[in-house]
């Protein structure tokens, strides 16, 4: 029988939590999938905890180098894919039983939307906390979004969308390259988002909760650096084929993803020229937000430390 759903799993150095991942999608209420493992070139003993598994709806994929973020890892996924719909879960994390059978259900409901996504936890130590747009918009149900919806909600914090929470209408994909192999080492995923809505236009949130994510798991992707680059080159993609509302704010959400970019940088302690930032915002879309930013990035940074250390301590 044919899958109706792909679960892309990327597996690079996880042994510790990865036959926990695996485990949550074999024990979903919703049968009717294939699990695709895609070894992302592991030093670890990871493989050996796949190969533990032994069900025939899991396939195994190998690359003989690692990607950063894990996205050739999910586009290789995405292009073995034999389900009409494709999902992701990250090694580290976890599904709760009933995810792939509370989004098919809405699949039913709205069998046009190319796009569903859920809630999520996030579990730092043994701290959990609902994602904002879960908080927001559970007791409300079900929400129908469009790219400007999308967009005003990610730029007050507020994204609906998390790689352990979407699935995607393999048919309504433009391409297998989902995720932006080779452009930057991190949140690469808050790019394709944008450009999954700007692209396919519509998506639908189900107010139930599909994952936990374990925040306090270290990986390669979190100790990368985004790049700044790679968000106004989002700009510059889907800008010129969006209507002027979405545009503005796709510069908006941009100049929001570019400070982000320039602080975990500067956290880093990359030394960065000193008019980067303002020379990257789109000034005309937020000008309180870009002056406020760019004076913020002319203060040393040790002395921005110092001051929010001292705020937290009052």
């Amino acid at each position: 029988m044919r899958p109706t759903v792909t679960v892309v799993i990327p597996v690079y150095n996880k042994a510790k939590y990865v036959g926990r991942a695996i485990q949550s999608v074999l024990d979903q209420t919703y049968s009717v999938l294939e699990l695709l493992i895609v070894d992302d070139a592991s030093t670890d003993e990871s493989m050996k905890k796949v190969a533990a598994f032994d069900d025939p709806r899991i396939r195994v994929l190998s690359r003989t180098k690692s990607g950063p973020g894990g996205y050739a890892a999910r586009n290789l996924g995405i292009r073995h894919a034999a389900g009409d719909w494709i999902g992701f879960l990250d090694a580290d994390d976890f599904w709760f039983p009933e995810h792939i059978e509370h989004a098919m259900g809405v699949a039913r409901v709205f069998p046009d939307v190319p796009i569903i996504s859920a809630g999520r936890i996030d579990q730092v130590g043994t701290e959990q906390k609902l994602d904002p747009f879960s908080e927001r918009f559970m007791p409300e149900g079900t929400q129908v979004l469009y790219l400007a919806d999308y967009l005003q909600y990610a730029c007050k914090g507020m994204r609906c969308i998390q790689t352990n929470t979407i699935l995607l209408k393999r048919a309504a994909l433009f391409s297998y390259l989902v995720f932006p192999e080779g452009r930057a080492n991190r949140s690469g995923d808050l790019f394709a988002w944008v450009q999954l809505m700007a692209k396919l236009k519509c998506m639908v949130w189900s107010p139930h909760v599909a994952a936990i994510s374990y925040r306090d798991v270290v990986g390669v992707s979190r100790t990368a650096i985004p790049s700044i680059h790679l968000f106004r080159q989002m700009v510059d993609e889907f800008g010129p084929y969006e209507n002027d509302k979405d545009e503005r704010w796709l510069k908006s959400y941009a100049n929001k993803m570019i400070k982000y970019a320039w602080l975990e940088a500067r956290k880093k302690r990359v030394a960065l020229p000193m008019l980067l930032l303002p020379r990257s915002f789109y000034w005309m879309s937020d000008v309180p937000y870009c002056l406020k930013w760019t004076l913020i990035s002319l203060v040393p940074f040790g002395i921005l430390e110092w001051m929010k250390q001292g705020f937290q301590t009052d």
